[in-house]
């Protein structure tokens, strides 16, 4: 895949990677793809910068901006666990502070909710985004836009604030408005790579045994390059810029 941004070509990836990771790669290069046709794909000087530019209000951009500084922090405390092989603690950081409706998550284990009620109302969002997601499918093979046709709530990276943090973890989804409102298609669909490859990691972290053997790191290595992939991609594609 060619870099965006330079022009180069990104480094192959393993082959076992490519294998069990083909829909989240397939979704991540449509997405990519998409969001690359209006944009130059010869080289060009360090002054110029050909990202697709998002407009953001200015204080949307600065919580924004603050969420991807979170998930950086977050890969580090990923990586810093690996290296400690705790597993298991990096499967944690990945599955409460990267994978969709993460704020929610966070917040039912500051809470003292179990791994089993975190996990319960996982599955329980995860129907419901279906479900909406699914009728919205419907309403636009119908050509129904209508008032319920716009790009959905609190969808791509990060789920904004106001995520139900209050008591009642076993509740409602709790979504507040999020980022996703403002963002392109394009982009929340990277965004929904970067958190599936999130929870794919943490899986796949959580599954090792003790002792690991390096077959074990190898996978582990190869989900988390699924995550930092997402973070690539993005970054090769998009900027942000305060909205005049």
């Amino acid at each position: 895949m060619r870099s965006l941004e330079t022009g180069t070509e990104f480094p192959a990836l393993h082959p076992a990677f490519h294998n069990r990771c083909r829909s989240l790669k397939k979704r991540l290069c449509t997405a990519l793809l998409a969001a690359s046709l209006a944009l130059p794909l010869a080289p060009v000087s360090a002054e110029e910068d050909p990202r697709a530019a998002v407009q953001l209000p200015a204080e949307v951009a600065a919580a924004f901006l603050a969420e991807m500084r979170t998930h950086m922090a977050n890969l580090d405390d990923v990586m810093a666990a690996l290296a400690e092989e705790d597993f298991k603690a990096a499967a944690g950081i990945a599955e409460l502070q990267m994978t969709q409706g993460h704020h929610r998550w966070a917040a039912m284990a500051e809470q003292g909710a179990s791994e089993e009620e975190i996990a319960a109302a996982k599955e329980r969002f995860k129907a419901r985004r279906a479900a909406r997601d699914g009728q919205m499918g419907d309403r636009m093979g119908g050509g129904q836009m209508g008032a319920g046709g716009g790009q959905g709530p609190g969808r791509g990276m990060g789920q904004g604030k106001g995520m139900g943090q209050g008591k009642g973890m076993g509740g409602g989804m709790g979504m507040g408005p999020g980022f996703g409102r403002h963002m392109p298609e394009d982009f929340r669909a990277m965004g929904d790579v970067f958190h599936e490859a999130a929870e794919s990691f943490a899986a796949t972290a959580r599954k090792v045994s003790s002792p690991a053997m390096p077959e074990d790191y190898r996978s582990v290595l190869e989900g988390l390059q699924g995550i930092t992939m997402a973070c690539r991609a993005c970054h090769d594609a998009y900027k942000v810029e305060i909205a005049r």
